[in-house]
């Protein structure tokens, strides 16, 4: 949308949000409750410095102003150049636009940590697919260990939040990654065909259907980095 305008700049002030956006009157007394800061520390890297995930990141002009104000109300923000910001805001795309189709299509209720606890695979695997021709389309490359860090996400903030599918959003979440992106499309079709969902929105279509998901319950989650 702001490439349209012509505002995706160095200059121009951008803001991956990483902390809650409370309806109007969810609090005491009819007024809206305090964001609260969703970043996750996920340990420490190789010089000691904690590692996080999901926080806020800043880029622009700005950005130093946007990160003091975000601080002051106990929210991290980091403050970055406009290309780390840009590979920040698909990462977060990612996660979005993953776990929640991972877990809508299925026939229990699902949030995002048992995405990440029970389907796994299938999440990585859409992952890596959308990150391949992210660096193919858009010439964007994820930074190290993003996948790391959105299971972590989903694991330490994800329980009891919904995965979900709209209509309103489908161009804005599953729609919005370069490539053919066979197997998204391929969830994207089984959702609407055989679970009634995105009834309103323009999915693309496959060579063939997916008559049942390839899914895997698992009893843990065993990653590569040896978390469970």
């Amino acid at each position: 949308i702001l490439r349209e305008f012509g505002m995706c700049r160095d200059a121009t002030t951008q803001v991956v949000v990483g902390f809650t956006l409370p309806p109007p009157g969810s609090g005491l007394g009819g007024v809206a409750r305090k964001p609260e800061c969703m970043a996750c520390n996920i340990g420490v890297d190789a010089q000691g410095d904690g590692k996080w995930a999901g926080e806020s990141q800043a880029c622009g002009k700005w950005n130093g102003a946007v990160a003091g104000r975000l601080d002051a109300n106990g929210i991290r923000c980091k403050t970055v150049f406009y290309r780390e910001w840009r590979r920040a805001m698909w990462e977060r795309a990612l996660y979005d636009a993953v776990w929640n189709l991972i877990g809508a299509v299925r026939d229990e209720d699902t949030d995002h940590a048992d995405v990440a606890m029970f389907f796994d695979v299938e999440a990585s695997d859409m992952m890596w697919e959308l990150v391949n021709n992210l660096r193919g389309g858009l010439a964007v490359t994820l930074i190290y260990g993003f996948e790391d860090r959105l299971f972590s996400i989903a694991e330490m903030r994800g329980k009891d939040e919904p995965c979900e599918l709209i209509d309103e959003m489908f161009d804005h979440l599953q729609n919005v990654f370069p490539g053919s992106n066979i197997m998204l499309n391929e969830y994207l079709n089984y959702a609407k065909d055989k679970r009634g969902l995105l009834q309103g929105a323009k999915v693309p279509p496959v060579p063939t259907e997916l008559s049942e998901l390839p899914s895997l319950i698992k009893t843990g989650n065993l990653r590569a980095d040896g978390v469970i």
